[in-house]
């Protein structure tokens, strides 16, 4: 999975510290909250405030299991990897969005620029200061956009390739969900049809 973009939203929308629990849990299955708490140096109660907070954006699950000694649970997390990817596919195609209107407002308008105090105008803002830098005096020089336009392409493609590799390992979950499910109905039916046939053997 693309751990690092991932980390990277999930950083910005729960918090540092939920980047690390999710790198904990990558590639794991029911891991138990205390040895989250013991590796990342936290109070249990830190942990699970984290955990929930993931939970809640539908990022993890969770299962508990109650300790028959002491009468208290403990629960045991998984990342949810689907729910994780669709949060990274949509994170990615806003930015793609945003980038994109930059390109085309690059494309069709032009810059200014003060050379002295590194400002950058539009050619709106620029003309209401008569092309003059209100901070230092110095007229504005058109800005050439070739260098600007490139990055901004370059990091579109950037960001196809994510997407791309997203997509591709969202749609092989899907698709082992699909099988799954249709494997359990097989199962299901099987199960029906043995119920029916015994039932109607205790009838004759």
């Amino acid at each position: 999975m693309q751990i690092k973009l991932l980390n990277e939203i999930i950083g910005k929308v729960i918090g540092k510290q939920a980047t690390e629990v999710v790198d904990l849990l990558s590639g794991k299955k029911n891991v138990n909250e205390f040895i989250i708490a013991k590796k990342l140096k936290l109070t249990i109660n830190q942990t699970r405030n984290i955990l929930y907070k993931l939970s809640d954006a539908g990022l993890v699950s969770f299962t508990r299991k109650k300790d028959k000694k002491k009468g208290w649970y403990t629960y045991f997390w998984t990342l949810n990897t689907e729910k994780s990817l669709v949060l990274l596919e949509n994170n990615v195609l806003h930015e793609m969005e945003n980038l994109k209107n930059q390109l085309k407002s690059r494309e069709n308008k032009r810059y200014y620029v003060c050379n002295t105090c590194k400002v950058e105008l539009n050619e709106e803002t620029a003309l209401l200061h008569n092309f003059i830098c209100s901070e230092c005096g110095q007229v504005y020089g058109l800005q050439t956009d070739k260098k600007a336009i490139n990055d901004l392409i370059l990091r579109i493609k950037k960001l196809e390739e994510s997407l791309a590799s997203i997509r591709e390992e969202l749609g092989k979950i899907r698709e082992k969900e699909t099988k799954k499910k249709q494997k359990e109905e097989k199962i299901s039916k099987i199960k029906k049809k043995r119920t029916k046939g015994k039932a109607r053997k205790k009838k004759k």
